[in-house]
């Protein structure tokens, strides 16, 4: 009979491991076997553990902690992003112009030309520099080819040809939800604000499932260059869940027959959308299916779980379509942008409870918190579920009402620090001084109990660096050192919990994944410098040298 090898697999030494494990937070060194942690200890008690076969990484002191699980993260979406035009780093719309013009010389007529990532708040060198820009901006580059270039976030602007595809006239009215952007002279100007956006983006072509398969492996080895390692992809169709799920197979097929190590590169978890989107689908319709799937959060294993069900109330304080109490800066008309009205969001939050399924709603606006913390409440109240992980998304002007009630009913805040980063200084700009005072308050949320979940969502974003957004959340200042409601810094520890730890509440994964413990997976990274001691404005320079999943390096810096 063949002995056992119970020695590690690999043994990572003269390392300084953060683990975030309460009874063990810091050590030199863990082992690793079967993708899992096995011992954390120091140097003299992990390394006598190594067998013959067991392969020893001397880090020389370098940092090591747990990955990030970006718990919004629309993952499958940055791998399509990757194979359209980038606009991200674009100064003016003259730039965007110039890209477009280009894509345009190797298209044939009549195709699709596609950008993402364009945010006026880099246009430094517009005239005058932020302005929006317009279907006049895009027309000289193409008049053979339907344009559309998505924001970072809930607006589109697209050219004549696209107008007229999608027969967007002077006479057509805004969607409910939405806006057509239109000049002094009432002609369409190409902006699509919110459900206006659908119009356009309906007509796009579906793509491929091998299309959709090749997106989500660029986009799992995106995260991995920042490390990481799960995320929560909301808001997903039938055919985008499809996708992940041959892809997870494909994955499965080639790890049992020796090719890979693992199955994918990020653990996944998916939000299937509902109520608040598409609005050809009808309410019972959507009620329909999710009575029908016969499954509820939870369901799955360590590499594809179903998180909860995506809602989304209302649109973005940056298109001016969050639903507010008062008037955005420089408006005097408050813009009624609900999905959902309180007795609609009451009996969705109802039936999915009862039948098991956590809700995630995309929630910015004062007015809209309110409403949506209020039904939550109220559900909670009237239909108990002790293990509800339900949470709002963005959560930006929390009420003191709201707070007390998310406290109560554990209902988490899943914030994007990126947003304070990237775009730090637009608050300032679409709510003024004021209501800016409470944006994505951190250190509230967590004064009041409330569970914190720190996230990219990108692609709405210019990155999902989770050091960009450590940074935002311990210092609260943006890319050009602005301070954004700077009391509700936290501290590097909490900063790093709502990126780790904390998301795995959500998933109900805080046994598997979150802290370097023996028994959890051994998903972790490597980085070139100390988060916990360097100081502040070196925090959004940290580079990821290593990302590991399941005891398999994904990702190497060199």
């Amino acid at each position: 009979m063949l002995a056992l090898d119970l020695s590690p697999d690999l043994i990572f030494h003269n390392a300084t491991v953060y683990t975030l494990a309460e009874r063990q937070p810091t050590a030199q060194a863990l082992a690793i076997k079967d993708g899992r942690i096995v011992a954390v200890g120091a140097d003299v008690e992990i390394q006598p553990l190594a067998g013959p076969a067991t392969q020893r990484i001397d880090l020389a002191g370098r940092t090591v902690l747990p990955s990030v699980f970006d718990s919004h993260n629309h993952l499958l979406q940055v791998g399509v992003k990757l194979t359209r035009l980038r606009l991200d780093e674009c100064r003016s719309p003259g730039e965007m112009m110039e890209l477009v013009r280009a894509r345009a010389a190797e298209t044939p007529p009549g195709h699709w030309i596609v950008g993402e990532g364009w945010n006026e708040g880099n246009f430094i060198d517009a005239d005058p520099p932020g302005r929006l820009p317009t279907r006049w901006d895009i027309d000289p580059a193409t008049d053979q080819h339907p344009v559309i270039l998505m924001r970072f976030f809930n607006t589109d602007v697209v050219n004549s040809v696209a107008l007229r595809r999608a027969g967007i006239t002077r006479a057509t009215p805004d969607p409910v939800g939405g806006e057509i952007g239109r000049d002094a002279a009432g002609e369409p100007n190409g902006l699509l604000r919110a459900a206006a956006k659908l119009l356009v983006r309906n007509l796009l072509p579906q793509p491929t499932l091998d299309e959709l398969k090749q997106a989500i492996h660029l986009g799992c080895q995106e995260m991995n260059r920042y490390g990481i390692t799960s995320v929560l992809d909301p808001g997903l169709y039938p055919y985008e869940i499809a996708a992940y799920q041959a892809v997870v197979a494909e994955g499965r097929i080639a790890r049992d027959d020796g090719r890979r190590n693992v199955p994918v590169s990020v653990r996944l978890n998916l939000m299937p959308s509902w109520h608040g989107f598409r609005e050809e689908e009808t309410e019972a319709e959507l009620e329909a299916r999710a009575r029908g799937l016969g499954i509820a959060s939870g369901l799955g294993d360590e590499w594809l779980r179903l998180g909860g069900l995506k809602m989304a109330i209302d649109g973005g304080t940056s298109s001016h379509t969050a639903w507010m109490y008062d008037p955005f800066e420089g408006e005097t008309h408050v813009g009624d942008f609900n999905r959902l009205d309180p007795q609609t969001l009451r009996r969705h939050f109802r039936t999915a409870q009862e039948l098991g399924w956590d809700v995630g709603i995309h929630t910015c606006g004062d007015r809209a918190m309110d409403a949506v913390v209020d039904a939550f409440a109220a559900v909670a109240h009237s239909t108990p579920w002790p293990d509800a992980r339900h949470s709002v998304i963005h959560a930006y002007f929390p009420s003191a009402r709201a707070l007390a009630q998310m406290a109560e009913h554990r209902i988490a805040a899943v914030i994007q620090p990126t947003f304070l980063y990237w775009e730090g200084d637009l608050i300032f700009r679409d709510v003024g001084e004021g209501r800016a005072a409470n944006y994505k308050p951190a250190r509230r949320y967590l004064d009041h109990g409330v569970v914190l979940c720190a996230t990219s969502d990108i692609p709405s974003t210019v990155s999902p660096d989770p050091f960009a957004g450590l940074y935002a959340l311990v210092t609260r200042k943006n890319n050009l050192g602005h301070l954004v409601a700077a009391d509700q810094a936290i501290s590097r520890e909490e900063a790093l919990r709502a990126y780790t730890i904390n998301g795995t509440w959500l998933t109900r994964e805080e046994s598997l994944k979150g802290t370097l413990a023996p028994g959890k997976l051994a998903d972790l990274i490597v980085i070139d410098r100390d988060y916990f001691t360097v100081p502040d404005e070196a925090i959004k320079e940290i580079q990821v040298l290593m990302t590991m999943v399941g005891g398999q390096f994904v990702y190497s810096a060199t």
